[in-house]
């Protein structure tokens, strides 16, 4: 066989040295005596031929399958120090006592690389995995042969462009979402395991030393000297996708620069990663600005998923430098500890907190409240994030006001009028409670306190529109969120609405530019409502000519979780709705204080409604949905900071201080009392 059979393309060489198809020269390869043979069948199905790599831990052959008749790739599991072969043989020797212990362990490895990979069998950015078995004492795994360089050879010649180490760099995030996505850490990020297949297309392969997120460390590190954290240097620290991170950061750093980074070992004493001027690049400020973020020395610091990093590429994000977020860390945290300093109290050998927004201006004292017991009703998304609200509610009243009990009850939107409805037949209203689609009827009766004094204690500064909101007569209710308008379509169906230039969000709605009301006045039957009963089941009706759906951001994952069905994702857009070029939107979630001829029961309840627009409180109930967009300006700031990048990076251009804001009204019913249409057009 060996004297037919050219090893490198399988084909029949003949009698000749060199084989006429392809070049290759057998014995001209740097294969060792401890390899198989060329010419080795496997499984009774796989010819072994040249060698085409080999570490530590294995050897990989290029090998031909005989069933498929396709050339594929083997990697034999052969540590170095813990086994032996001779010229010729097959089978490995395996050293005897703690060595042949240490075999068995980092055999269960090879074998678990071979499961990680076959998770991602179809998939076009990861060296497929067809087959893994044990043999000849050890094992083997199959795995289709890539015919292109990989990403050292090529850094050997050259140095990228912006332009394409950029679309490289993007597809070897999206190949690390998948990853990622079955909770599992490459761990060995490197130009050695990154196949270029083509323009802005990769392969990435060797799973060997992954790990599953949050799993112990082992005894074993491997690591590469440039492209490793300093975390993944030590034993100790618990597995993270940040080290993924860094070590993508890495590989982009050395692409744009033509020289693999300082070793994260070397900085941790003297930070000396150069920036990209430093060798005559002219790049833009955001690219440098993400290399230093995602190879940040603190995991904190960098980003947290791959789906962020390749966000900041593709909208050219300005991100914050690490030392920026670690100045501005410090400043909230000299800030917070200055609040807490001024607020502390002590009463009776105990240490109470008082309120931040009780500024001395006002007469509630919270220190000098009575004990109450005080029910509170919350309007939440889901039960998930309803329970995450009350948590949140009680632990603020616990560290503010520990002489309250509360009892907090929450309840989806779909069930929440019927609650309130059947407590106004029982005149068993709660303390405070959330008046979200209760008419003017209600507002006649008289039920609630009006919140003027409540006002006048909080620094109104430190919210959006309730400054505005202050200089009206009889305020009975605050709001805790605004909504902004939205509107979900298939391009298909509605060509022209959204400005042609648009990018794929990650949950696969396509941004655009914005949809204004006038517009929408003249779609006529292309549009409806997202509270209109059976929109969705329309939208999903292929043959139904309904194009778009105007809502807000509570509707998206209505919106997502249908266009799966209805529509391909590449062709489903979200637009924010405009009015004079800017953002629609409303006040929402308004909370009041039942009346109650009780002074103390009063100011108690009054005391939980601000801290239902505490910093505490906007972020557990508006950083981690969809249900509104938090009033509390420091929370907005960090929203927009983090989640609007991620989910909704079309609104990122808007000035939030500026909207067109609506009192007490849905989006839905905005538009249609704007656009003149007294209910949604009629269904074909």
């Amino acid at each position: 066989m060996a004297g037919k059979i050219c090893f490198w393309c399988f084909k029949a060489r003949g009698n000749h040295a060199v084989c006429p198809h392809c070049g290759y020269e057998p014995g001209s390869d740097s294969g060792q005596a401890y390899q198989l043979s060329p010419g080795t069948i496997l499984q009774k199905r796989y010819v072994i031929g040249a060698s085409i790599g080999f570490g530590g831990f294995g050897i990989t052959y290029k090998a031909f399958d005989a069933m498929l008749r396709m050339i594929v790739a083997v990697k034999e599991f052969y540590p170095a120090g813990l086994v032996n072969r001779g010229g010729g043989e097959k089978k490995v020797g395996i050293f005897s006592g703690e060595k042949k212990a240490e075999f068995q362990k980092q055999l269960a490895r090879f074998l678990e690389e071979a499961r990680n990979m076959a998770l991602f069998s179809k998939e076009q950015d990861i060296v497929n995995v067809f087959d893994f078995f044990q043999e000849n004492q050890t094992a083997y795994i199959i795995m289709e042969y890539v015919d292109a360089p990989l990403l050292k050879e090529e850094l050997k010649k050259r140095r990228f462009s912006q332009e394409e180490a950029g679309g490289y760099m993007i597809a070897l995030l999206e190949a690390l979402e998948k990853v990622h996505g079955h909770g599992i850490i490459h761990k060995d990020i490197s130009p050695d395991n990154i196949f270029l297949t083509g323009p802005d297309s990769i392969k990435l392969f060797d799973f060997g030393a992954a790990r599953l997120e949050g799993s112990e460390r082992t005894e074993a590190v491997v690591v590469k000297a440039g492209y490793t954290p300093p975390e993944q240097y030590t034993s100790q620290d618990e597995q993270s996708l940040s080290m993924d991170i860094y070590a993508a950061g890495a590989v982009f750093f050395e692409m744009l620069s033509g020289e693999k980074p300082v070793d994260s070992r070397d900085r941790v004493m003297n930070d000396e990663l150069k920036e990209l001027k430093d060798f005559g690049i002219r790049a833009d400020d955001y690219l440098q600005r993400i290399i230093f973020k995602a190879m940040a020395l603190e995991p904190r610091l960098r980003f947290q998923t791959a789906k962020e990093f390749k966000e900041a590429l593709i909208y050219h994000k300005k991100v914050r430098l690490p030392q920026e977020e670690i100045r501005k860390n410090r400043r909230r945290k000299q800030i917070l500890a200055a609040v807490l300093a001024a607020v502390i109290l002590l009463a009776g050998g105990a240490l109470a907190l008082n309120l931040t927004v009780f500024s001395g201006r006002g007469k509630i004292d919270v220190a000098k409240l009575e004990p109450e017991e005080l029910s509170v009703w919350i309007l939440a998304a889901d039960e998930q994030s309803g329970e995450e609200l009350i948590r949140a509610l009680s632990e603020s009243a616990a560290r503010v006001c520990p002489q309250l009990t509360v009892h907090a009850q929450a309840a989806a939107r779909e069930n929440y009028m019927q609650m309130l409805e059947r407590a106004m037949e029982t005149d068993s209203l709660p303390d405070v409670f959330c008046t979200d689609g209760l008419d003017d009827g209600f507002w006649n009766a008289g039920h609630c306190m009006e919140l003027s004094r409540l006002m006048h204690t909080m620094d109104l500064s430190d919210y959006l529109y309730l400054e505005d909101l202050a200089g009206e007569d009889g305020v009975y209710a605050l709001p805790t969120a605004m909504q902004t308008g939205i509107v979900y379509g298939s391009e298909a169906k509605a060509a022209g609405l959204a400005q042609p230039d648009s990018a794929e969000t990650p949950g696969g709605i396509k941004e655009a530019g914005g949809a204004d009301m006038d517009t929408l006045a003249q779609m006529g039957g292309t549009l409806d409502y997202a509270d209109t009963q059976g929109v969705f089941e329309r939208f999903q009706n292929q043959d139904d000519p309904l194009a778009w759906i105007a809502g807000d951001l509570s509707d998206m994952d209505r919106v997502e979780a249908v266009t799966v069905e209805a529509v391909p994702s590449t062709d489903f857009t979200a637009v924010p709705l405009l009015k004079e070029e800017k953002l629609v939107g409303s006040m929402e979630h308004w909370y009041a204080v039942k009346k109650s001829g009780d002074k103390n029961r009063q100011d108690a309840a009054m005391t939980l409604l601000s801290l239902m627009l505490s910093e505490g409180m906007q972020s557990a109930a508006y950083m981690d949905n969809r249900d509104g967009l938090p009033l509390n300006r420091a929370v907005l700031d960090s929203y927009q900071e983090n989640k609007l990048t991620t989910y909704l990076n079309f609104l990122k251009d808007y000035d939030f201080e500026q909207m067109q804001l609506y009192e007490g009204d849905s989006i839905c019913e905005i538009i249609r009392r704007e656009t003149g249409q007294a209910e949604g057009p009629a269904s074909p």
